[in-house]
Formats: structure tokens, C-alpha cells, sequence
């Protein structure tokens, strides 16, 4: 009899236990999404708490012991919720009209194929948090450990290049347009009057000030005399205001170009070299850099490998634009432009790195 009770008892409790655990599995789900609508909802302060967690990382290093690396784990972790809130900002608000160039061809590919998307977000990533996995990595494995680290990243970094590269049809691999946040509407100020209502003689005195705003916006259009139509109201008369407004309304060729056209495929095998030299030169460095293991940290062969490399690449790109494209440099898009400017002023980081930093910038 007793050993029929406690059957039953047992039975009864995995019953609970078993209608439980949907609810429990649902919970996770369920806190993600409220945290979504709190972030929607307050964007504009959630924008305002990620750039005063960007400014503490100038405060903390020197305060407490291992600041350094309590600093960039900040710095990572502030960078890695502003990537999670622009993506889900980007579901809910418009982008800016009209979009620029890049994010316009960005979004073309990561819209139109989810491996394009998935390895600009993985490379992304990566390039947010491998100094914080560089850091943690020397300080507990030292310099094997820490290069044996970077050239796993940078065959992964190269590898969602190289597949960027190809999916896009062949087009020049462009970055930096992952995290550009759209238009956030200001919340209108509220007061409690508002809350509950406003009275008679308030009502009255806002009717009586936007009647007048409107009459003063209306004399100072200008009707037109055959079909009566209003020009609109122009800036102040500067020179800087009316260049600004006449700008603003200016089409260029690229905002009328398809999203695919504004980086122009590469067709001859001397373009495609010379970007796929550009994409695994990293690689090669820091291979190159592994092999010595910090032994001799003043040998000039890696950084002269790296740096051959990149001016090789750009050689040869710059060759194949003059040859290939209807006005060289002239016939690029503005969003080649911008790529081909972004990768010359990478050529100055060679000057902190190596053997040059170690025997000339030290």
C-alpha cells in the first residue's frame, strides 16, 4: 500500500515537473524580447548609455590593478552590444534617407545572401575582440601562445573575406558600413498636464500660437501668379546655408546606380591577385611573425613580407583600374573611392608594427 502511494506521488510530481519545463525553456525567449522592446522603445538613452560606457575606458586604465585588461574588456563588451543594438535598430526604424552609398550596397548583399551576412558579422566580430583574446592569450600561454592565436583569427578573417569576395560576384571587399545606425526619432517632450490633459484656456493659447506660426510660414512663401502654387521657404540668405540646402537636393551618379553597381566587378586575373594578395597578407605576417616566437623581435623579414605584400596588392589594383576602368580613378564610384583611401591610410600602421616599431618608432 505504501509503495502504491509513493508511485503515485513520484507519477504526480514528474507530471508537474514535465509541464514545467516549456514554460521554464520559454523563459530566455520571453526576456530577450522584453529587453528588444526596451531598447526600441528608449533609443535614444541607450545610445546615450553606450557612449558614457565608451568614455569610462579613458578612465579606467591606471586605476586598480590589471586596468589594462579590465579596460578593453569594457571597451569589447561596449562594442559588442552597440553591434547587437545597431542590428536590432536597423529592424526597426528607417535607415537614413537617403542612405549613403555603402550602407545601400551592404545592405544589397547581406539582404540578398546570409552567407555574405553571416561572415561580415563574424568578421566584425573578430575585429572587435582580438586584442582583448591577444591580451588574455600572452598573459597566460606568452608570445607562442599569443601568435598561435592571431594566425587562427586571421585565416578566419581571410577566409569571410575571400567568401565576400566571391559571393559579391568578384567585387573589391569593403568594410566599415556594418555598424551605421539609422535615424532615431526624439522623443517630443511630455509633461503631466500633457498626461492628463490640458485645460480650455491652454488648449485656446496653442491654438492661438500655431495659427500664427502658420500664417508667419505662410507670408513669407511665395504663391506663384499662373498656377498659384507655393515655392517653399528657403534658409537664411549665407552663402554656407543656401550651398548646404542646393547640396542636399543635388543627385549624384551614384545615388541613381543599382546597389550591385557601386563597386564594379574585377574581370582580369591580375585584379583578382591583387585582391586576394590584399586579403591574405595578414596571414602571411603574422605566420611570419609566429615562426620567430618573439625571439628576435628586430628582424626586418616579416614586416618587409607584410608590407611587399600590401604595395604589391595596391600595385597591382591601381594597374588594373587604369586598365580596365573608363577614366581610371576618375570612373570609380564614390564607395571604391572611399575603400581604395581607407586601405592607404592602412599603410601608416606599418610604422607601428615589427621591426619598425622595435628599431625606429620605440
Amino acid at each position: 500500500m505504501a509503495i502504491g502511494h509513493a508511485t503515485g506521488t513520484m507519477t504526480e510530481l514528474y507530471k508537474q515537473a514535465q509541464s514545467r519545463i516549456p514554460a521554464t525553456i520559454s523563459l530566455p525567449s520571453h526576456w530577450l524580447k522584453s529587453y528588444e522592446d526596451f531598447v526600441t522603445r528608449n533609443a535614444s538613452s541607450v545610445t546615450q548609455i553606450e557612449s558614457a560606457l565608451r568614455s569610462l575606458t579613458y578612465i579606467v586604465p591606471g586605476r586598480f590593478r590589471e586596468s589594462e585588461l579590465a579596460s578593453e574588456t569594457l571597451h569589447t563588451s561596449t562594442l559588442l552590444i552597440s553591434l547587437y543594438h545597431t542590428s536590432l535598430l536597423r529592424r526597426h526604424f528607417p535607415s537614413p534617407s537617403p542612405p549613403p552609398p555603402q550602407t545601400r550596397y551592404t545592405a544589397f548583399y547581406t539582404a540578398r545572401s546570409r552567407l555574405y551576412s553571416n561572415s561580415a558579422i563574424l568578421l566584425q566580430t573578430i575585429q572587435y575582440t582580438e586584442l582583448l583574446c591577444e591580451m588574455f592569450f600572452k598573459r597566460r600561454g606568452g608570445d607562442k601562445a599569443r601568435w598561435r592565436l592571431v594566425v587562427v583569427l586571421e585565416i578566419i578573417k581571410a577566409i569571410c573575406r575571400t567568401i565576400m569576395f566571391w559571393v559579391t560576384g568578384r567585387r573589391m571587399v569593403t568594410e566599415g558600413a556594418g555598424a551605421i545606425r539609422p535615424n532615431i526619432p526624439e522623443p517630443s517632450p511630455t509633461s503631466a498636464e500633457d498626461e492628463l490633459g490640458k485645460d480650455e484656456e491652454g488648449a485656446l493659447a496653442d491654438g492661438n500660437e500655431e495659427t500664427d506660426q502658420v500664417q508667419e510660414e505662410r507670408s513669407i512663401e511665395w504663391p506663384m501668379p499662373r498656377t498659384k502654387m507655393t515655392l517653399p521657404v528657403l534658409p537664411s540668405t549665407t552663402s554656407e546655408s543656401i550651398t548646404e540646402y542646393l547640396s542636399s537636393r543635388v543627385v549624384s551618379a551614384d545615388d541613381i546606380k543599382a546597389a550591385h553597381q557601386l563597386v564594379r566587378k574585377i574581370g582580369s586575373f591580375q585584379g583578382q591577385v591583387a585582391e586576394m594578395m590584399w586579403i591574405f597578407r595578414p596571414v602571411a605576417y603574422a605566420l611570419a611573425m609566429q615562426r620567430l616566437q618573439g625571439k628576435n623581435r628586430r628582424d626586418w623579414r616579416p614586416w618587409l613580407l607584410g608590407l611587399g605584400m600590401e604595395v604589391a596588392a595596391r600595385e597591382l589594383g591601381k594597374k588594373e583600374v587604369r586598365e580596365r576602368t573608363v577614366g581610371g580613378w576618375r570612373g570609380m564610384t564614390g564607395v571604391e573611392k572611399e575603400e581604395l583611401k581607407r586601405r592607404g591610410w592602412g599603410l601608416a600602421w606599418w610604422g607601428m608594427r615589427g621591426a619598425f616599431y622595435e628599431n625606429i618608432t620605440k
